[in-house]
């Protein structure tokens, strides 16, 4: 499956549950005051959360009995490794009510050693979420190896985002004024799309208070809609990195 194809079916999963978005809110992140800075959240992306994420590393997560595994490998990695596949990663790491800013480090972190897995020699999923190496699979029990295996998550199970995802959508988050922004193309651009990329977006909308799982369902919606993005005209980013829409934004 390309990855346009695997955005776009992301994006309408998350449109097709979302409510109409009406003129006040088409700007989705608050226009002018709404945003960013006028929340006072301030990112910091350098927190040490002291995580095991070593190649071959295996984590303890919740699986039902008879889960569904299976080792990907070989292909491109962003396909798989995202907010959500790796949540449950993260929810074992920190219980139930970590920082949502602690939260969002933790969702970062552990995308990018899923992907540094899958590209290493494989990476073990079951029942769509990521467990750690491929050499974990020896360390399950009760679990069922199907090499097709489906690998996708339930995006939308328990969560209704009020998003506006349509190709053209613009999301600000009212960084400071004279920021420079650029449009990434081809490679470049879906490199940038991850969920440092997003989370100052999902923070905004969301709010410092924000439903875990729900976190984690925006930034994968959101990576998805910049990766569809970059597919067609090019994805518009701010301050270096921050994703605010497809080119048309600027």
């Amino acid at each position: 499956m390309s990855r346009l194809i695997s955005s776009a079916l992301t994006i309408f999963a998350f449109a097709a549950t979302a409510g109409a978005v009406s003129p006040a809110n088409a700007c989705l992140l608050g226009c002018g005051d709404g945003g960013l800075l006028g929340l006072g959240i301030g990112l910091d992306l350098d927190l040490d959360l002291d995580l095991d994420l070593d190649l071959g590393a295996c984590f303890d997560i919740d699986l039902e009995l008879g889960a569904a595994c299976t080792v990907v490998a070989g292909v491109d990695a962003s396909l798989y490794c995202d907010p959500l596949s790796v949540e449950a990663v993260c929810a074992a790491e920190l219980g139930l009510n970590p920082d949502i800013e602690v939260w969002a480090a933790c969702l970062a972190e552990v995308t990018a050693h899923c992907k540094a897995e899958v590209e290493a020699g494989g990476a073990l999923f079951c029942d769509g979420l990521f467990v750690g190496a491929d050499i974990c699979l020896g360390g399950l029990l009760g679990i069922d190896l199907d090499v097709d295996a489906a690998l996708d998550v339930d995006l939308g199970l328990g969560v209704d985002l009020d998003l506006d995802l349509g190709i053209d959508a613009c999301f600000d988050v009212d960084l400071d004024v004279g920021v420079d922004c650029e449009v990434a193309l081809g490679l470049e651009c879906l490199a940038k799309c991850d969920p440092l990329a997003v989370q100052a977006a999902c923070l905004v909308e969301l709010g410092l208070d924000a439903d875990l799982h729900a976190f984690a369902a925006c930034e994968a919606a959101l990576i998805a809609h910049c990766y569809a993005a970059c597919e067609l005209d090019g994805a518009l980013f701010c301050d270096a990195d921050i994703y605010v829409g497809a080119a048309s934004c600027d």
